[in-house]
């Protein structure tokens, strides 16, 4: 059953079983109340009858149970002894009056017809103490609660009609988005195109923010998936072209190279440059792929150590001046150290390939312990530092192929931060050099590192 049907029905079922329950009650309190007062006002008219006999002893009494008998009733006289005097009723009275009534007033049904009935001590002619017995037919008031029933009953089921047509709008008000919802996404599914939903009025109801929450799905996905095709263009791109490279060697080679041998030894140097270049390209692709695989093991170590451990491992690799400068004793962060070793690797080899002067390396705490990568290079445009954590971006990419750069490194820098739970601020003036920092910021949340690291 459709969404729109099961709000119809619901909807105009929890109705009628309300609006039935209401009837009932309504019925059921007004006939216990108009039964009630007819018993009420029978023994009234009981009360008054037995002062009448005490207070006319030398009166018939058949007199005055005649008067007082009600209309469609009857008045009897049970006595404990002797011949019981017949009882006195209304013509149109025709059924037989039960000899035993449970308290001292009520209703009883007798023969499919509801009277009521009331009863009082009273001192007969011969002196004993008699009982009087009064009764009433309620037909009247039957019929009147028949009467109540019908109308209670059409009541109800004229009430549907507008429950119904109710129910049928508020299902249309509440499936319309979904259906155009799942209309706009069979479209996707069908001619790949990313759409977005029709969003009407200001209404900031649950419906209108599914339908801003899809959009904004879908400007996210369309956002992601041009990325992802940017992505693998320029991978592509970026592998092609030492594969180029290796494929015009070696054919040089087949043709004459094994002859020539500063042919051979040319190509021999090309093709293994650009094999580990393209192994470069590689790995640091599927660093960035690996997300999945971005456990992080946190501990508590000194930064200090790791950086002078770093600063002396690129001054022996490389012929430049990497330098440590800081004034704090130690710096004690929380982090994973393969992780942050690499993160200073990528910003120091970045700061190597487009500087020629020293590197400096400032360590220090002003609330949060940060670290600064500053180079005398040749900088970044101010229009160009937003852009430059997007994958393959590069500023020049005629500078960026001289240094070997593929514009993944600070792509991956980013990553590593956001694993480290660290940020990463860019600073650049063109021709002047660039500083990048790390900063360890102390509103860090310790306890669930704390919490992750003895595996609770």
């Amino acid at each position: 059953m459709k969404l729109k049907n099961k709000i119809h029905v619901s909807s105009a079922l929890l109705m009628l079983v309300i609006l039935l329950i209401l009837a009932f009650v309504i019925y059921f309190s007004f006939s216990q109340l108009t039964y009630s007062t007819e018993v009420e006002q029978l023994q009234a008219e009981t009360n008054a009858l037995v002062s009448e006999l005490n207070e006319n002893e030398t009166a018939d009494p058949g007199i005055v149970l005649r008067a007082y008998m009600p209309v469609n009733g009857l008045v009897k006289i049970t006595l404990p002894e002797g011949e019981q005097p017949s009882p006195i009723q209304s013509p149109a009275l025709t059924v037989e009056f039960p000899a035993e009534l449970d308290g001292q007033s009520g209703t009883v049904e007798v023969e499919g017809e509801r009277f009521a009935y009331a009863k009082a001590p009273v001192i007969w002619t011969d002196g004993q103490v008699a009982e009087l017995t009064v009764a009433q037919s309620l037909r009247e008031t039957t019929n009147n609660l028949n009467t109540l029933r019908l109308v209670l009953v059409a009541g109800t089921l004229l009430a549907m009609i507008p429950v119904i047509i109710s129910s049928i709008v508020l299902g249309k008000i509440v499936t319309l988005p979904i259906t155009n919802l799942t209309k706009t996404m069979t479209r996707i599914q069908r001619n790949g195109q990313f759409e977005k939903l029709p969003i009407e009025g200001k209404s900031q109801d649950e419906l209108t923010q599914m339908g801003n929450t899809f959009n904004e799905m879908m400007g996210l996905l369309e956002e992601n998936y041009s990325k992802q095709e940017e992505f693998v263009s320029n991978a592509s791109h970026e592998l092609k072209t030492p594969l180029t490279v290796i494929g015009s060697y070696a054919k040089l080679l087949e043709r004459q190279g094994m002859q020539d041998k500063q042919i051979a030894e040319e190509s021999v140097t090309a093709i293994r440059a650009e094999t580990d270049r393209m192994k470069a390209l590689i790995e640091q692709l599927l660093h960035i792929a690996r997300r999945s695989e971005s456990q992080v093991e946190w501990m508590e170590v000194d930064a200090l150590e790791l950086l002078q451990q770093t600063v002396t491992a690129l001054n022996a690799s490389y012929d430049r001046e990497f330098k440590l400068i800081t004034t704090e004793q130690s710096l004690p962060v929380i982090t994973d150290v393969a992780k942050f070793k690499q993160l200073l690797y990528i910003l120091l080899d970045n700061a190597r390939k487009y500087s020629s002067d020293k590197i400096e390396v400032v360590a220090k705490r002003n609330g949060d312990t940060v670290i600064q990568i500053r180079d005398t290079g040749i900088g970044i445009p101010k229009e160009a530092v937003p852009l430059v954590f997007e994958r393959f971006y590069r500023v020049d990419k005629a500078r960026s192929r001289e240094t070997g750069g593929f514009g993944l490194g600070l792509a991956l820098a980013k990553q590593l931060a956001d694993s480290l739970k660290v940020e990463i601020e860019l600073e650049s003036i063109e021709q002047l050099g660039t500083t990048v920092s790390i900063i360890f910021s102390e509103n860090f949340n310790v306890d669930d590192v704390h919490s992750n690291q003895e595996g609770l």
